[in-house]
């Protein structure tokens, strides 16, 4: 989600103190397109509607692809937090804060480059993260 000024809308994570993209994992019979819509709502309070399909990063490690999507603020009102969000914040694209989940920077760098393009990729997590998410279960 960009804003008119050309920031990003990100969240803080209250599982592991790191900053992402709005979004989660799609419920039973859910297209990728209304998962993005309801995450959005649920961990932002702000209803969007989705412009194009932005992303494709699959992880095969994790049997998991990431649908990123470019969306249009509909209405809402920004949450203070929430069951999985500590808090929400809009940052520019050369200033994204410094703990991110790994390739969210990347992937918004893509967006920055192919704007409303599609990029396809596949995505290895660093060895480091691999190692401290084990411990966290």
């Amino acid at each position: 989600m960009e804003n008119s000024k050309g920031k990003i809308l990100l969240v803080k994570r209250k599982d592991y103190p790191v900053w992402d993209l709005p979004g989660g994992r799609m419920e039973k019979h859910e297209q990728p397109e209304t998962c993005a819509m309801r995450e959005m709502e649920e961990e932002t309070g702000y209803r969007i509607s989705i412009m194009c399909k932005i992303g494709e990063y699959d992880q095969p490690q994790y049997h998991d692809i990431q649908y990123i999507y470019s969306g249009k603020l509909l209405g809402g009102e920004p949450i203070k937090q929430g069951p999985e969000t500590a808090k929400i914040g809009w940052f520019r694209k050369d200033r994204l804060p410094l703990l991110m989940v790994p390739h969210r920077r990347k992937q918004i760098k893509n967006f920055t480059k192919h704007h409303n393009k599609l990029v396809k990729e596949t995505l290895k997590t660093p060895y480091l993260i691999r190692f401290i998410t084990r411990f966290k279960k």
